[in-house]
């Protein structure tokens, strides 16, 4: 697993903010902008967009799965996928702590 902390390129800051954009029927559009210096750093298009704390309501939302079809199978899998974010983040946290690269 390769991980690492993303960077202004213009000033090479750490604080950076995220501009979530999403458009029905497209993939949710992520831009990264420097919090130092205002510089585009990164735009990111995402087929799958998951909030952890936010719950399955916020994340029907995201996909665009209409609230009416939300059903016991698709808790499970919300559940499932919540498991498994939880999981890699955790494991992206180890690889930077093995790094010795830290957080900020």
């Amino acid at each position: 697993m390769e991980v690492h902390r993303q960077r202004c390129q213009a000033c090479q800051s750490l604080q950076l903010h995220n501009i979530i954009v999403r458009t029905p029927g497209r993939d949710t559009t992520i831009f990264v902008r420097c919090a130092r210096c205002q510089a585009l750093v990164a735009r990111y298009e995402l087929s799958s967009y998951y909030h952890h704390g936010k719950g399955p309501q916020e994340h029907l939302r995201a996909t665009g799965i209409p609230f009416e079809e939300s059903g016991r199978g698709y808790l499970d899998a919300f559940l499932d996928l919540q498991r498994d974010v939880e999981a890699g983040y955790q494991d992206a946290l180890d690889a930077l702590a093995a790094d010795n690269k830290g957080f900020f």
